[in-house]
């Protein structure tokens, strides 16, 4: 299965954010991305997380998630997104996807040769979802750890993750899920996980532990050729 994947595109109508993310631009990023998926015949497009950034009004966040809506729709491509800290600070969750077309919604796949789980770690330690006007992106938690296990032991052959925020432990530890040694223990114990696939941290970084390869990708606002074609 060949993956076409990307995160971190940030897009809103700003010219440049934090001296760094060219947000306006990434809606250009995103349609080349989608392009070269295109022609590279890649199976299915998986968005990481924080496709849009906040704006001052609602209404625009609106406009600028149905622009990318629109986008999306004229890919022939199955396209997946996973709901970054950015994402749900500007949108709760039905809406986000109610704008984007429930297509897009993230569901495990599962075939002969692999099977692919998908992660929300948009919560805080209390159990609370992000919302709309949150804003402290350090306090992120992997709710429901038992169903995950279930998940994976019922899942048969190599099992990949997907998830925005990051368990690879040499990531910034602010930029990982509170409860990261306890979701690697069930990784490892599995067997089965040979990958976990992460965007946040803007500059990416790929590491080994334990038999598990974990690849954090590179944002798209800060590196215009930042999208990837992934073998599993």
């Amino acid at each position: 299965m060949r993956l076409g994947v990307f995160t971190d595109s940030h897009y809103s109508s700003a010219e440049i954010t934090c001296g760094k993310r060219y947000n306006r631009e990434a809606f250009n990023r995103i349609s080349n991305a989608l392009s070269f998926f295109c022609d590279q015949k890649c199976d299915v497009i998986i968005c990481l997380g924080d496709l849009i950034d906040k704006e001052i009004e609602h209404s625009k966040e609106v406009e600028n998630l149905k622009r990318i809506s629109d986008l999306f729709s004229k890919c022939e491509i199955p396209i997946y997104v996973l709901m970054g800290n950015h994402d749900a600070f500007a949108f709760n969750v039905d809406e986000f996807y109610d704008i984007l077309g429930t297509k897009c919604r993230p569901i495990n796949l599962y075939n002969e040769s692999c099977n692919l789980i998908f992660l929300d770690a948009c919560y805080f330690k209390n159990g609370k979802h992000y919302e709309p006007g949150d804003s402290d992106w350090t306090d992120t938690f992997l709710k429901d750890i038992d169903a995950l296990e279930k998940t994976i032991k019922e899942a048969s052959g190599d099992t990949h993750i997907f998830i925005h925020q990051n368990i690879d432990p040499s990531v910034l530890e602010n930029h990982r899920i509170f409860n990261d040694v306890c979701v690697r223990s069930i990784l490892e114990n599995s067997g089965k996980v040979k990958t976990v696939f992460q965007g946040h941290y803007h500059p990416g970084k790929n590491s080994e532990l334990n038999g598990i390869k974990y690849m954090t990708f590179p944002a798209l606002c800060e590196n215009e050729n930042a999208y990837y074609i992934i073998g599993v």
